[in-house]
């Protein structure tokens, strides 16, 4: 039994936070998240419309969920663990939290990497006219999306010339979000 903790938000790390939970494998001490929405989004930070979902699957696990919505956040009591995983989250997590994963800490990125690296890797990609999306999973450094690419899986881009290229881009994160939980454990696999 491995222990993780992880950093996850948004539909895709509630994927990840689920498929987690389901493995006997894989013990989840702890989980960080966004409870309010991201500035650019919202100018008033109201709360997450999924952060209830975590809320609910962390307290019926009994699993500690702790919010976290500044970078300025101090990670107090932050539990020792094999493996910390990343998805979706909006700060550098710092080296001395990422060192305290004994086996990995690793992110799942919604883009090929280090190419699309950063905000909006979809769009990034339909932009140059990509025909596939790669989701990365990187191990976690001092840079954003910059660490080694640990494995990675793909996604054929199903372009619909009918829709805006916003709803392209969301039609294909609802279509690669249950893909976050087969590169979750195909990186596992590599290191437990």
């Amino acid at each position: 039994m491995y222990n993780v903790v992880g950093f996850l938000s948004r539909p895709h790390g509630l994927t990840v936070l689920s498929s987690i939970i389901s493995s006997s494998n894989y013990n989840l001490l702890a989980v960080y998240t966004h409870k309010l929405n991201p500035k650019s989004q919202d100018s008033s930070r109201s709360v997450r419309n999924d952060y209830h979902l975590f809320e609910e699957i962390c307290t019926s696990k009994n699993i500690p969920i702790i919010s976290v919505d500044s970078k300025n956040s101090n990670f107090k009591n932050f539990p020792e663990c094999d493996i910390i995983v990343e998805v979706s989250w909006r700060y550098l997590i710092p080296d001395t939290i990422t060192k305290k994963a004994k086996i990995i800490s690793f992110g799942i990125h919604r883009g090929k990497l280090p190419e699309y690296a950063g905000a909006e890797p979809i769009k990034q990609a339909l932009v140059k006219n990509e025909k596939e999306i790669i989701l990365s999973a990187h191990n976690l450094n001092a840079g954003i999306d910059a660490g080694e690419v640990l494995a990675t899986i793909s996604h054929k881009v199903n372009y619909n010339s009918k829709l805006s290229l916003d709803d392209n881009i969301q039609k294909i994160r609802d279509e690669i979000t249950p893909k976050f939980s087969e590169l979750l454990f195909i990186t596992f696999s590599k290191f437990s």
